[in-house]
């Protein structure tokens, strides 16, 4: 059986048409197909189904709709789906082949690595294809009868996304001609798409046009400010700038099938510099194995199988940050950290493992953490060796089904998320913790002049009823959260009332939805029920009982529910007028955390609120808001006192037994506290009195987990030739000259200036001026651990090789300071 829900519900038994009448057996089974392989609740199913009005027999009405269906495939024999009873509700399993939108899916995603891969011709066909399913609006028959699924607003946004992949391959393969009238179309229908906005422009200006994409851009922001009272995002109005300056990035590169490289970008090639790169890294690898049921021997029930356990296998690496990158029979390895590194790879690794044990079945896994080497290149997937892949394939052979174990690695490494029961050398995973049950992390060590700072804007906001924006900016792991976190404590500490409420940074929808979680008291894993009675009871509060109110609950109830089925256009209005209420009622203080994880809606939104509100909003992450009246806080080191005595407040030890520790740590308290966890749980018994201060020192590994994977991942985010630099860097002593990072990456000393100018922009270097000597200009790393995390890429060989060099540069003054002397 085939079902198609890219236009009109229809359903085939080979070519031959099934019909299905009723609105409600065709609205079940729409629904269902929509949330196919997946549980849905009996609750849900009769609110898709009556929209809320459902009659005191609906339940009756959906379970002779679900007999019915039952027997239209039955009678369909082989290759009908099984539409089964599973608490609380129904489950349709079915093969994904058999239904349009997953093929389209399957499409759109092939198409995107090819696009990736730079094989544009290919990536537009592959993408062409997708679309050609098409024959409509989704359930267009259903839409038509009064349908408003959330769920059919994401398969129309994910029609889009794929119009917009299709489009960008066609205009790198250099066709701007042949697409414009396809652009101009759906721009037109789609006036909020900034990014169908700019691909006209582009294609516009490169058909000579200059007017024209001009005369484009205006319109978007036309409509941006109509509709939402937002500005362009940054992107399209560099891209305006750029068109107005002829900049000659926009033109398409000569050669064929190649895009051209925007001007902004950095690009440097050191001469002889390998097109493939070798980097050791450290990553955690999953391996699960679902074993076959013993009674199915069937090859193509086996195949079958295969393809499902697969399909399952990529969907949780994907939805956990990891890829797949082999399979032997029912036997899949899933990579993390490659090719760049998370600062929660392991973690993430070991929640894979344990969500497909519990959805394939008999399924068991491992999860090994180590380091690997990588062989890096830009034209096909990255090649991994290591022991910890051997590593896996025998702990495997020890682990029951339904058993989850992982290595002493990543034990040490998750041991604040999960908790284990260890048997030998390897440990069982027996699920999350459920606590944290770190001592001292509700101590604020040495920031004192920051949060009297923001408590004193907070009076200015009540006291004269003015908005504030502050950005607490500064390095990963500086404490930004955690003063944000002090902040807010402190705040609802008051006692005159203030609004607190708080989001972290992410998909826009899920800032917005979380806003309004926060604002209304909503209780992460309340139920449907509690949420829309919290929710009412809010806005009733704040905005009484008009056609505000309504429009504005309404609105926000699919948001806080399934902020991924809303609509960014409609929820960020209802979203503002909430905020806008809460704001007139008592000081409000909006908290945004990691805010440069949120997209450029977000920031836009933050800017509009301190433009409207008397509220003091406060965000922290690696970019401040543009808002010309920004108050930035950059949080500095704390001082080498500072970080002993957190040091000693996170162990329960006397601050002084780490004075020797302390600055390895660059006043860093996050990696203060990774320190702390490792020596804690290292500490001899008794802990310290004899030569506690020597231990304190020598117990703690040079680079502890948490901080190796959140250093990497620093580095893995530069462009490539900072960090090519970087690591060569780090073979040297500080300080270092230019001349001698030019020397061990084969280049002229012009080719590394940049780069290293660069980085020390991003405070990861330091810059010495002695324009005294002969040498005006030298670097020194901001941080020990910098350092050996950077070199610690290096292989052996690799090293050995720069080390020598390095020596042999230094030599001969080395030879010049002796004769002096």
């Amino acid at each position: 059986m085939r079902f198609m829900l890219l236009g009109p519900l229809e359903i085939f038994s080979g070519h031959d048409p099934i019909g299905i009448s009723g609105h409600n057996r065709r609205a079940t089974l729409g629904f269902l197909l929509l949330h196919a392989n997946n549980v849905v609740a009996t609750s849900r199913l009769l609110h898709a189904v009556w929209a809320g009005d459902a009659p005191q027999t609906a339940r009756k009405i959906l379970h002779n709709a679900i007999a019915d269906l039952r027997g239209v495939f039955a009678a369909a024999g082989p290759g009908a789906p099984d539409l089964l009873t599973r608490a609380p509700g129904y489950l349709l399993r079915l093969d994904p082949r058999q239904v349009d939108l997953f093929r389209f899916h399957e499409l759109v995603e092939r198409g995107r690595a090819e696009l990736t891969a730079r094989s544009f011709d290919t990536a537009a066909a592959t993408l062409r294809e997708a679309l050609a399913l098409w024959r409509g609006p989704a359930l267009a028959d259903l839409v038509e009868s009064g349908v408003r699924w959330p769920e059919l607003l994401t398969v129309q946004n994910a029609k889009l996304a794929a119009i917009e992949d299709c489009m960008e391959a066609e205009l790198a393969g250099g066709r701007h001609h042949e697409v414009i009238g396809e652009l101009e179309a759906v721009a037109e229908a789609e006036p909020l798409r900034e990014r169908l906005a700019g691909q006209l422009m582009l294609a516009l200006y490169r058909c000579g046009r200059q007017a024209d994409a001009l005369t484009a851009y205006r319109r978007t922001r036309t409509a941006l400010v109509d509709s939402l009272g937002l500005d362009p995002s940054r992107d399209l109005q560099a891209l305006e700038r750029a068109i107005l300056n002829h900049d000659p990035s926009l033109a398409l590169s000569t050669s064929a099938g190649t895009a051209p490289a925007p001007s902004n970008v950095a690009r440097l090639e050191f001469a002889g510099r390998p097109s493939v790169t070798l980097e050791r890294k450290r990553i955690s690898a999953v391996l699960v194995r679902a074993e076959p049921d013993p009674a199915t021997e069937d090859p193509e029930d086996l195949g079958e199988l295969h393809d499902e356990q697969s399909e399952a296998v990529h969907a949780e690496a994907r939805r956990f940050g990891g890829s797949v990158r082999a399979s032997i029979g029912s036997t899949w390895l899933v990579l993390f950290g490659v090719p760049r590194t998370g600062e929660q790879d392991a973690v993430n690794a070991v929640r894979t493992a344990l969500a497909l044990r519990d959805r394939l079945q008999r399924a068991h896994a491992t999860v090994t953490t180590g380091d690997a080497l990588v062989s890096l290149s830009g034209q096909r997937a990255p090649e991994v060796s290591g022991g910890l892949l051997e590593t896996g394939l025998r702990l495997l052979a020890h682990t029951a089904a339904g058993e989850v174990r992982v290595c002493a690695a990543t034990r040490e490494a998750t041991g604040h998320a999960f908790e284990f029961t260890t048997t030998g050398a390897a440990a069982r995973v027996d699920g999350p913790v459920t606590a944290s049950g770190e001592p001292g992390t509700g101590q604020l060590i040495g920031r004192d002049r920051e949060l009297g700072r923001l408590h004193g804007l907070l009076d200015e906001v009540r006291r004269w009823r003015r908005a504030h924006l502050v950005a607490l900016l500064g390095e990963p792991g500086i404490g930004k959260s955690r003063l944000l976190a002090e902040f807010g404590r402190s705040v609802r500490e008051l006692r005159e009332p203030v609004r607190v409420v708080r989001a972290r940074g992410g998909e826009p929808l899920e800032v917005l939805a979380e806003l309004v979680r926060s604002c209304a008291g909503i209780e992460a894993g309340s139920s449907f029920g509690t949420v829309a009675a919290r929710l009412a009871e809010t806005v009733q509060l704040l905005l009484g009982t008009g056609n505000q109110a309504s429009w504005v609950a309404a609105h926000l109830r699919p948001l806080v529910w399934e902020p991924g089925n809303a609509a960014l256009a409609e929820s960020m209005p209802a979203c503002r007028a909430l905020l806008e209420a809460a704001a007139t009622t008592a000081p409000l203080v909006v908290l945004l955390d990691d805010l440069h994880l949120a997209g450029e809606p977000v920031h836009r939104f933050v800017e509009d609120l301190a433009q409207r509100l008397p509220l003091l909003v406060v965000t922290a992450g690696q970019r401040a808001p543009a808002h010309r009246d920004t108050t930035t806080m950059t949080l500095e080191p704390l001082s080498d006192g500072a970080t002993a005595r957190l040091l000693g407040a996170l162990t329960g030890q006397p601050g002084r037994q780490y004075e020797r520790l302390a600055p390895r740590l660059g006043g860093n308290p996050r990696f203060a506290t990774e320190y702390a966890r490792v020596l804690r749980r290292a500490a001899p018994a008794p802990a310290w009195p004899a030569a506690a201060t020597r231990w304190a020192v020598c117990a703690a590994p040079a680079v502890p987990p948490a901080v190796h994977a959140m250093l990497a991942a620093q580095l893995d985010a530069l462009p490539p030739p900072e960090k090519a630099v970087l690591r060569d860097a780090a073979v040297l002593d500080d300080p270092f000259a230019p001349e001698a990072v030019a020397v061990l990456a084969d280049a002229d000393v012009g080719d590394v200036v940049e780069p290293l100018e660069a980085l020390a922009r991003r405070d990861l270097l330091r810059v010495h001026r002695r324009l005294a000597a002969a040498v005006q200009v030298e670097y020194s790393f901001r941080s020990p651990l910098l350092r050996e995390v950077a070199r610690s890429q290096l292989p052996r060989r690799v090293l050995a090789e720069k080390q020598a060099k390095a020596g042999a540069w230094a030599a001969p003054a080395t030879e010049e300071a002796s004769s002096c002397s």
